[in-house]
């Protein structure tokens, strides 16, 4: 439930970018259907109808419990509710209209929002409070909303600190449903980690997400207990007039409102909330060894023949992987994405990652790697497998299935050179969440994790003949998860948080009985896994820097008896709800929400005018419109649609407007339409693109000697493909590793209506290659455009030019230039080439900013350049190349808490062979050079 809550101008960004960026939100194999409450629309496919009608129930029920607190709606909420990944999660915007997606897959338990017996409930209850918070407008800003409508920038709370927005979300995720993140001893920690070894966040790091640990997880920790330090102290109904506050006031200035609420400045109730937390905060010591310093997601340790150790990664310098733990240090044995779990088969081991599937839904599979590495094999195809385990005897592996509803356990075959199998249901229980299945020594039980709807977290047994299940052990409150075999199989392992504090180590008889906690491990332990010969334990510990492998001897754990619980009965599910069952309708949000007023720049005098954008829910269509007029009579207007129900998207756009040319003026109309068709994968992706291009433009002027009166008309089919396998982390400065290439080609023609016959070809190829300290990088980039034809319609490029080139498929005048210090115009012709070569290094990993003002500085990087670079009409020549060299200072930023931009200043020393342009010049840009 890592909220990508929308701010500022979603719809605008949608709509500009749909036609690139091709986003295809939902596999076009679904077909939706939507039930109506009240006050909700709830959209749903094939599949969901019992899911959708039970989330209809908990919307009503939830809006109904928040009301008192948190004030009726303005408009409908429309929710969607799809099953496409294996990964939970969920978002809301406020703008153009009321909108939640939510993804019907309860997390692992073990997750730190896996704290749930009923994921709709909490995830609606989440992304609902983003809804009632973020509409909200007040004073001066709720009457602009009568007049523009549900303009973005009139949502003053979407532009507050992140952590204030999730930091209320999280407070009545967990005050509805007594469940969620702030009752769950392993978010809480993150905090209290964090006091207790004086690394508290400061207000600065909490209002944006920074890549240092805790990362993503500040906004939500920090903002959660913060939001709970308020109410505990000043009472639950301050953050309902905190809310209406800062909905008064202007965009990123809300955080003033605190000093109106509370009394007090935002800074001053912040280190109130610090003093607070360290007062609380209590480390445990613990006897445990550390043996990896990852920090950020280590899991899944699985001990292997001897002793060698293999475990998953995930951080942010490095692409994810599975690991071993060798004793030269950890060694990279493949990469792999999201998945934990890790079982040895014979020389292979077995694992689980996820993967795209049609370029949209991101769903889990098996496959196995040699331990010492090498090429993977699939074993499995879009099965949503996780989880997997394989037998004593090596012949079947256990895993859990994600269905819709529901996860169950299955069973399937395993060979080191079997095709793909589909796996085979073992056990499946209606609305019950199966996890974790681990064989017994003896192969003929499996331990496993299971959560049913609305009940505890239980630790259970399931007999492989009988295939009955039988319940171990459950949690009244918290979690029960990660079981393991002792190597006897008279025992099991497991952690959990049902004590109230973070995650601990248990074990437990197969009677049920001896419930027992390991009490010497620190302050957080899961995972565990025990040797061959049961002398060593390893597991997952929390640090400061996030988690790492520990271990300890065995027979050194201190142990001592913990009570079982007893487990209340659950109480009553909320009530299913909604109508009738209709076909999808995009109409009813499509309409549009609001207008924006424009004003610019036109030549001597200022146009003035207005535009609007939209969607709807499902995305299927995105438009963009806006005109302005001048003194001319003729205004200026703009149109731009785009249509993603299938694939390919398709697109197009119209415009025209008239400038200023010397006496006269200059009249451009143009057409552009085609479609896009995008192919990705997680460690690459291309996409195709065709279209075609129409242009008229239009030279008027009486006035000049010789008149002038001309009209060249363009028109042109366009197709091109772009690559990306190019890779960057979270503490890059640029891509590191891999390249990325593009190729756009343009055939204009007298039969499609043109002035003339003409043809171009663009190519831009771009390679990075890590060097010198951690996160350098080696950069090149070789790009060539040239053009032929009637010189009325022909192109013609340019070599030059200091901005950024962004790549992809281009077709203008600056599609491939770089060569910094010189301008555009000083090097083009119907021919381009250019060369550049940077070598990036950084200089300061910085991560702060200043209260919670909307800038924040990440970091500060240097690059040394070389630019070459030609532009010719006719033959090459030696003189027609020009060079440039020198370096260039950047600042990493992220703008309004959530937009990153690069600062660039540098200076180039320039050798043109003409002589018109010589010298040292400096230069600046935004982005990265290439």
């Amino acid at each position: 439930m890592f909220t990508r809550t929308c701010r500022c101008v979603l719809v605008l960004c949608l709509v500009l970018a749909a036609p690139a960026a091709a986003s295809n939100r939902y596999d076009p194999r679904l077909r939706f259907r939507t039930i109506s409450t009240a006050r909700f629309d709830i959209h749903f496919h094939q599949g969901e109808d019992a899911l959708a009608r039970r989330l209809a129930g908990i919307a009503e029920h939830v809006a109904t419990e928040l009301e008192p607190a948190m004030g009726t709606l303005q408009q409908r909420v429309s929710v969607i509710l799809v099953d496409q990944t294996d990964l939970s999660n969920g978002w809301a915007t406020p703008t153009p209209f009321n909108l939640i997606e939510i993804a019907a897959v309860p997390p692992h338990g073990d997750s730190n929002i896996g704290n749930t017996s009923d994921w709709l409930r909490i995830v609606f209850t989440h992304e609902y409070v983003h809804i009632r918070h973020l509409e909200r407008a007040g004073g001066w800003i709720g009457r602009g909303r009568a007049i523009f409508g549900r303009l973005p920038f009139l949502h003053p709370n979407l532009f507050l600190p992140t952590s204030q927005i999730e930091g209320l979300a999280v407070f009545h995720e967990s005050g509805q449903t007594r469940e969620g993140r702030i009752p769950a001893g392993d978010f809480r920690l993150i905090v209290g980690q964090g006091a207790a070894s004086g690394r508290f966040e400061p207000l600065d790091r909490a209002a944006t997400v920074p890549v240092d640990w805790p990362s993503g997880s500040i906004p939500y920790a920090y903002g959660a207990f913060f939001t709970q330090f308020l109410a505990d102290t000043y009472g639950a109904e301050s953050l309902s007039r905190l809310a209406d506050a800062t909905a008064s006031r202007a965009p990123f200035f809300g955080s003033a409102a605190y000093k109106k609420i509370y009394k007090k400045s935002l800074g001053e109730l912040w280190a109130e909330f610090k003093a607070d937390a360290s007062a609380r905060t209590v480390l445990t010591p613990s006897d445990a060894r550390r043996l990896t310093h990852h920090g950020f997601h280590v899991s899944g340790p699985q001990i292997v023949d001897g002793g060698r150790l293999f475990y998953s990664v995930a951080g942010a310098h490095d692409f994810p992987a599975l690991m071993e733990l060798t004793p030269e240090g950890p060694a990279t044995v493949t990469t792999r994405v999201l998945g934990s779990r890790v079982s040895p088969a014979g020389d292979d081991l077995v694992f689980d990652e996820v993967e795209f599937v049609r370029s949209v839904a991101l769903l889990s599979d098996l496959y196995a790697v040699p331990r010492k590495g090498g090429e993977r094999r699939a074993l499995t195809r879009e099965a949503r497998a996780v989880d997997p385990d394989v037998s004593p005897d090596g012949r079947t592996i256990a895993c859990a299935v994600q269905m819709t509803g529901r996860r169950i356990l299955a069973t399937l075959p395993y060979s080191s050179g079997g095709t793909v199998q589909a796996p085979l249901a073992l056990i499946d229980e209606p609305s019950t969440e199966f996890s974790s299945p681990r064989w017994s020594p003896d192969g003929r039980l499996l331990v496993a994790e299971r959560r049913r709807l609305g009940g505890p977290s239980e630790i259970v047994l399931i007999d492989m003949g009988s295939r009955t299940v039988r319940m171990l052990t459950a949690s009244a409150h918290g979690r029960s998860v990660t079981p393991s075999w002792t190597p006897d199989g008279r025992e099991i392992l497991f952690a959990s948080d049902r004590d109230g504090g973070a995650f601990s180590i248990y074990r437990i008889g197969l009677d049920g009985t001896a419930l027992r906690k390991a009490g010497n491990l620190g302050n957080s332990a899961e995972a565990p896994v025990l040797s061959r010969d049961g002398s060593r334990l390893v597991f997952v510990g929390y640090t400061v820097e996030g988690s790492d492998l520990f271990d300890i001897p065995f027979a050194q754990v201190l142990w001592k008896a913990a009570a079982t619980d007893i487990v209340p009965a659950p109480a009553p599910l909320i009530a299913a709800a909604g109508g009738p069952a209709v076909a999808y309708n995009p109409w009813g949000t499509l309409a549009p929400r609001f207008w924006f007023p424009v004003v610019e720049e036109d030549g001597d005098r200022l146009a003035f005018g207005a535009g609007t954008a939209g969607t709807d829910a499902l995305g299927r269509h995105y438009y963009f419109t806006a005109a302005s007029w001048s003194s001319r009579l003729r205004p200026d207007w703009n149109a731009s649609y785009a249509y993603d129900r299938w694939r390919p998207t398709l697109f197009g756009d119209l415009s025209d407007s008239t400038d200023p040319w010397k006496q006269g003026t200059v009249r451009v109309r143009e057409l552009n339409a085609g479609a896009v068709l995008p192919f990705r994968r997680i460690r690459q992706g291309h996409a195709l693109f065709g279209g075609v291009h129409a242009a008229t433009e239009e030279v008027a002027c009486a006035a000049c000697a010789p008149a002038i009166d001309t009209r060249v008309a363009r028109r042109a089919l366009r197709a091109g493909w772009q690559f990306n396998a190019a890779r960057a982390y979270g503490y890059s400065i640029s891509p590191e590793e891999g390249w990325r290439g593009s190729l756009s080609s343009e055939w204009t023609r007298k039969a499609l209506g043109s002035d003339g016959n003409a043809a171009s070809v663009i190519a831009d190829v771009r390679g990075y290659l890590r060097a010198g300290p951690r996160h350098g990088a080696l950069a090149g980039r070789v790009a060539f455009a040239a053009a032929s034809g009637d010189p009325r319609v022909r192109r013609a490029f340019s070599a030059a030019g200091s901005d950024a080139q962004p790549g992809g498929v281009r077709f203008s005048f600056d599609a491939i230039g770089l060569l910094r210090g010189f301008d555009a115009s000083d090097v083009s012709g119907r021919r381009a080439a250019v060369i550049n070569a940077d070598y990036r290094f950084p200089l300061r990993w910085i991560e702060r900013g200043v209260g919670t003002w909307p800038l924040f500085l990440r970091s500060l990087h240097g690059a040394l350049f070389a630019d070459r670079g030609a532009a010719w009409d006719g033959t090459l020549r030696a003189r027609d190349w020009r060079t440039s060299f020198g370096a260039e200072l950047s600042a990493d930023v992220v703008l309004g808490y959530w937009v990153p931009v690069s600062f660039t200043s540098g200076v180039a020393w320039r050798d043109d062979p003409s002589g018109a342009t010589r010298g040292a010049t400096a230069f600046v840009r935004l982005g990265r050079a290439f």
